[in-house]
């Protein structure tokens, strides 16, 4: 059988190898890629690979059109995976974008051992049928390519052995191997020399999950997930600033476990990551590398007026101060997704808060000083968008704030001070200790006693602080 195929071969060889010096043959690209390995019968290994062939004319304008006439596929691939009888390898139907279906090649057998095989085994696709003039369908010049079609390589029972692969295309003597005709001026025509075969994505034993290929909007803090490959129970989890992989940002063995999360990522960045399973003899077998984008900062601009700091008859506060914004989830339990800190201006009453970590939505907006009442965003919530800065006003009106909670002071709708000890409440326990710092005279910058900031506690604090008795935080829940 092996004899006839061989002389088959070689007569075709001979009848399509006409001279056609005088013609501009086609060059090409073969390229064996989108390897997908999956666990068919759950047994949490690999048991079956798919991967896509496909061939592209790369010189259009010097050749021509690139009109297809016969293809056979052979590749080495590693003899440790088991014998022909473990495994089935063949074409997915309907898979071809050929315009012509007979230009698909036929009969795939895996070949194990295979003593012609450098590395012990082949993965054998023989040639389609013989196509006649101006039948062969014209090879496609935009990447990737004509997918000639789609293998499958499957292991009947069990699963893929924890092993390289070893795969490569079979380009060299002992025949058969890889071979391409183009019809040209009527004559089927061997081009193999022209071509450049390549093997993309060969190596993953590893399945990703989270974050998923081509992502956006990821947050800064990401729980990556892979699917657990049984025999092995060492992983390498690697994250890359570049597509080429020299930038190596993280690098953390994880043992048993299939997760792991980073935190401090940069926000609208984007990273490559990619998982190895380590076999007992310390050999790494890496997943395909998938890539993925943080989320943009999002800016809000909250403008606001801290009661005690506010003297109506300079329009002003009396100095700068730190706020800490909380952006909260508008349904129950109102989780804080992300918090900043940004200075309020004295004059403007503005301060800009850039957050990292929140997705495009609707959230209540929350403020708190280190001696006011924290205060919530209007109810229903406010629209944050990726792409602008979100303005926000709680000096206009007292449904601002959640529950109308803002006091009027010359005009302006300001946030209660008086929270001394930065409980839920103004209460005796702030008074008592406002009362004692005014005892003493306490002075200085930035005391929590000194509620209206003009750097001694005395009977005006007490006085401000025992009028907001009483008051307290008021949001969706208790």
């Amino acid at each position: 059988m092996k004899r006839t195929f061989t002389v088959f071969i070689t007569m075709l060889i001979t009848v399509y190898a006409l001279n056609t010096a005088n013609a501009v043959q086609p060059a090409f690209t073969l390229t064996a890629k989108n390897f997908v390995y999956t666990d068919s019968i759950g047994l949490d290994g690999i048991d079956a690979m798919k991967f896509d062939i496909y061939l592209l004319h790369t010189n259009t304008g010097a050749s021509g059109a690139f009109e297809f006439a016969l293809g056979q596929y052979y590749f080495n691939i590693n003899g440790a995976l088991g014998a022909s009888a473990d495994y089935n390898y063949y074409i997915v139907p309907g898979s071809t974008t050929f315009t012509n279906v007979n230009a698909v090649p036929r009969n795939p057998t895996f070949v194990s051992p295979d003593a012609s095989s450098p590395t012990g085994a082949s993965l054998k696709i023989n040639s389609n049928a013989i196509l006649g003039v101006g039948n062969g369908p014209i090879v496609s010049t935009v990447a990737p390519g004509t997918r000639v079609c789609t293998m499958r390589f499957k292991k009947k029972s069990g699963s893929f052995p924890i092993t390289s692969k070893k795969m490569s295309w079979r380009l060299a003597d002992p025949v058969p191997y890889t071979k391409i005709f183009a019809t040209i001026s009527t004559v089927g025509t061997d081009i193999s020399a022209n071509g450049t075969y390549s093997i993309d994505s060969l190596s993953s034993f590893v399945t990703l999950s989270t974050p998923s290929d081509n992502s956006l909007y990821n947050p800064v803090s990401l729980k990556f997930v892979w699917r657990k490959f049984k025999p092995t129970s060492t992983y390498i989890l690697q994250v890359y600033s570049d597509s080429l992989l020299t930038n190596k940002i993280y690098n953390f063995t994880v043992n048993t476990d299939t997760f792991k999360t980073i935190s401090g990522f940069g926000s609208d960045q984007k990273y490559y990551w990619r998982v190895g399973a380590k076999d007992t003899g310390n050999a790494i077998y890496y997943s395909t590398v998938w890539n993925f984008r943080t989320i943009p900062s999002k800016y809000v601009s909250i403008k606001l007026i801290l009661e005690g700091n506010y003297y109506p008859l300079f329009s002003q506060m009396s100095r700068r101060d730190t706020v800490t914004s909380y952006i909260h989830n508008i349904t129950f339990p109102y989780g804080i997704v992300d918090s900043a800190k940004s200075v309020i201006d004295s004059i403007s009453f503005k301060g800009l808060f850039r957050f990292l970590n929140v997705p495009t939505g609707t959230y209540y907006i929350a403020v708190k000083n280190f001696n006011t009442i924290e205060t919530w965003s209007k109810t229903g919530g406010e629209p944050l968008l990726i792409t602008d800065t979100t303005n926000y006003d709680f000096t206009t009106a007292a449904n601002k704030a959640y529950g109308n909670n803002l006091i009027l002071k010359g005009g302006k709708y300001c946030i209660y001070s008086g929270n001394v000890n930065g409980d839920a409440i103004v209460d005796a326990s702030d008074l008592s200790e406002v009362d004692n710092d005014s005892y003493s005279a306490l002075s200085g910058r930035f005391l929590r006693s000194d509620v209206n900031a003009d750097g001694t506690v005395d009977a005006a604090d007490v006085s401000l602080v025992d009028n907001n008795r009483s008051v307290i935080i008021n949001r969706p829940f208790f």
